[in-house]
């Protein structure tokens, strides 16, 4: 069920995205949030990361494209990590406006040019032209109302490499 929220925000980043130009082919989400990163937030080895250019999902109908290979993901028995990266003529805007749309958030600071946490372990992170979107969620965790610590940490190394 928890994996369905986390599809759903997504899914719902896809089609907000007016505006948006996908990240140049330079910008790797696997080479922005690594297999080490993963493994170090989820605290068991993670598999390759997978980039992929749709969200699927049967439950929301199918794939949703969501730009060139802008995911991705890294899928393990205790939970996953998913990685989002869009870049924008008005970033900040685009920032603004979906701290707006997810309120109440909590605000981060030190981590790019700004961060919020979303709720059910999902956070935005903007820097220069891009937005980066984190999600790290556990099979067996209730979705925190604080971002995990872990999350935290993956955002400060992943926003090194934009």
């Amino acid at each position: 069920m928890k994996h369905l929220g986390i599809l759903s925000l997504l899914a719902a980043l896809a089609f907000s995205t007016n505006g948006a130009h996908a990240a140049p082919a330079s910008i790797n989400p696997c080479a922005v949030v690594t297999r080490a990163d993963a493994s170090m937030a989820l605290g068991v080895p993670a598999p390759p990361g997978f980039a992929a250019s749709h969200i699927v999902n049967a439950e929301l109908g199918g794939g949703h494209p969501v730009g060139p290979k802008v995911l991705c993901r890294y899928l393990t028995s205790v939970g996953d990590v998913n990685a989002h990266i869009q870049s924008y003529a008005s970033a900040r805007s685009k920032f603004d406006a979906d701290r707006k749309a997810w309120w109440p958030t909590k605000a981060y600071t030190g981590i790019g040019d700004g961060a919020f946490y979303a709720g059910g372990g999902n956070m935005e992170v903007l820097k220069g032209h891009y937005i980066l979107w984190l999600s790290l969620t556990f099979k067996k965790q209730i979705a925190p109302r604080y971002a995990d610590p872990r999350l935290i940490a993956l955002a400060k190394k992943a926003v090194t490499r934009l």
